[in-house]
């Protein structure tokens, strides 16, 4: 089916290029240059590891193009990213990242191709913002905008003065991207001596109407009020990791481990209220049929409901300091003590900012924090600003504690630095 798949791709990109091009052909202008605007940025990137052998797990140079144009009520955007990664050789290349056409109106607008589509209200956490599927490929040490991955779209809006409605469909299905065996980032599951595994092919959704994803969010907007509620008919992005056992004439367990996707939907809900020099947010997601994974290497996945809620508060005090607390959790319905999820689990950021020297510096400190397994990711990072379109970078990202969830990557924190150029 990757004819298909392919075909389907070319004519969501195409079809949301036929309204610009026959804008752009009907345009009297005497150059493209005049409706055509170029810019884009250019950054390096390295790290040190903390602990022994101290080595390189980040060493990259990472740049985007971009083009945008806009002809009469049509816009087009086009953004190309090309990347030298010498820790991670898989990301070396060129990439196609956006391209998409949006049609204007008078209380509507309609963006067809390949796009970024950002939902929730959290800081640095994923709970309602899952359209577009992550890049695990360094973990969450990347910026959230370098997370998430584009989907090939047809974005559908009707905007009100006090009500939006955004429907979305997603005809070609595109997976989280999990760190490569080569990647530092990779996590090694500890297997008995007396345990083969094998793996089949992941088994993802054929593209067709029908294993089409479809998302629908209505937003109100009131005085001093933002909610929205959505419903997203989607396919994990994440496989489950089917086990079959087995045994050979060796006396071994053969476990042949078979990656499904599966079908799922999700109904949100968020909100925001600024009150004085605070903003009260908060997001909950309902999943019906996701599948979690169990305790023993032998057991195979459950498919339940669970609930993932988030409520936070952000704070700006003067003086240029920012702070923004966060609570998280997840609850599992008709939970079973052989899933590897806890019944419930809980977990708190804090993001302090405060900027100096006119505005040309920035310190920041990022922590989240688990509290059911007792760890942590903290990222500490400067930011100075050397001119407008020039920016150095500093930082340090610690994982510390015991438990599975952030302390399991502690042999990775890293001192890392970062320059990056606009143009």
């Amino acid at each position: 089916m990757n004819w298909q798949k392919k075909l389907l791709q070319t004519l969501v990109v195409a079809v949301g290029y036929l309204p610009f091009a026959g804008s752009a052909a009907a345009a009297d202008e005497s150059s493209w240059m005049e409706w055509v605007e170029v810019d884009g940025w250019v950054e390096g990137a390295r790290s040190v590891r903390i602990r022994s052998p101290h080595d390189a797990l980040m060493s990259r140079v990472w740049g985007r193009l971009k083009l945008s144009a806009e002809v009469d009520d049509v816009y087009a955007h086009l953004s190309v990213d090309a990347q030298k990664n010498w820790r991670v050789e898989d990301e070396t290349g060129i990439d196609l990242h956006e391209i998409w056409a949006e049609y204007t109106a008078e209380g509507w607008d309609v963006r067809v191709g390949r796009q970024v589509i950002i939902w929730g209200k959290a800081d640095g956490v994923q709970i309602t913002d899952i359209v577009s599927p992550p890049d695990y490929t360094e973990f969450i040490t990347r910026d959230l905008e370098e997370i998430r991955l584009p989907v090939d779209a047809v974005k559908f809006r009707l905007l009100g003065d006090e009500v939006d409605m955004e429907l979305i469909w997603i005809p070609v299905f595109r997976s989280a991207v999990q760190p490569s065996a080569d990647n530092p980032w990779a996590l090694e599951q500890d297997i008995p001596n007396d345990v083969r595994v094998m793996f089949s092919p992941v088994d993802e959704p054929e593209t067709s109407l029908e294993n089409s994803e479809i998302a629908l969010k209505v937003s109100a907007f009131w005085s001093g009020l933002d909610v929205a509620v959505s419903v997203f008919h989607t396919w994990d992005d994440n496989p489950a990791m089917h086990r079959t056992i087995t045994g050979n004439d060796e006396g071994e367990v053969e476990i042949h481990f078979s990656p499904e996707h599966h079908r799922m939907t999700v109904f949100g809900l968020e909100f925001s209220r600024p009150l004085s020099d605070f903003v009260f947010r908060g997001e909950a997601a309902y999943y019906l049929g996701r599948f979690f994974e169990p305790r023993s290497i032998t057991g195979n996945p459950f498919e339940k409901n669970a609930l993932q809620w988030l409520g936070g508060v952000d704070w700006t005090p003067g003086n240029d300091w920012s702070m923004i607390t966060q609570l998280t959790g997840t609850a599992v319905v008709d939970h079973e003590s052989e899933m590897a999820a806890e019944k419930h689990a809980m977990s708190a950021t804090l993001h302090v900012s405060k900027k100096l020297m006119r505005q040309t510096l920035t310190l920041s400190n990022m922590l989240y924090y688990d509290i059911g397994e007792q760890d942590f990711f903290d990222q500490i990072k400067a930011e100075y600003a050397v001119k407008d379109d020039l920016h150095l970078f500093a930082g340090v990202d610690v994982f510390g504690g015991g438990g599975n969830s952030f302390g399991r990557y502690r042999d990775n924190s890293q001192i890392w630095v970062k320059a990056k150029y606009s143009f």
